[in-house]
């Protein structure tokens, strides 16, 4: 299954046939397929450093993660997005990468198996689950916005 395209890879993990995968193997194969899938890729941007990239994205999930999902094998980051607060959002901005190199480390990560799977769900349910809650929050003049107070279009 190795050979198969992202596309086929995410069709036949949804199937459950994938060969030898259990129903729970094969959800996570499907999961990584359709990140690879719908990461938007660049071909200018590269990720400049790997290394610090995972080191951080790791850091932040943990600092994203709720009290209540400590011990709590039934919690997840799909589960809701009651876990999207403004501190949790703020974590973006410590990334040791620029911003246009996110996304091609977050590929290269997950084509090298070096990023945790807590870090994979955790980014994305951010960006794909969450999406629209991380939208309003972190936009100008919204409730996350570091920069509203200075900002003299946001009403006070």
């Amino acid at each position: 299954w190795i050979f198969l395209s992202p596309v086929e890879l995410a069709q036949t993990a949804f199937r459950g046939s994938l060969l030898g995968l259990g129903a729970m193997e094969a959800w996570k194969v499907y999961i990584q397929a359709l990140l690879l899938l719908l990461a938007p890729t660049s071909q200018a941007a590269s990720c400049s450093n790997l290394a610090a990239y995972v080191e951080w994205v790791a850091t932040w999930t943990d600092s994203c993660r709720p009290a209540e999902a400590a011990g709590n094998s039934s919690w997840s980051w799909f589960s809701s997005c009651d876990w999207v607060q403004c501190e949790c959002l703020w974590g973006a901005l410590s990334a040791p990468v620029a911003t246009d190199e996110l996304s091609p480390c977050f590929e290269q990560g997950l084509l090298k198996g070096q990023l945790e799977q807590e870090s994979k769900w955790f980014t994305t349910a951010l960006m794909r689950t969450c999406k629209s809650l991380k939208d309003t929050l972190s936009a100008p003049c919204g409730q996350c916005d570091k920069y509203r107070s200075n900002r003299g279009e946001c009403s006070a």
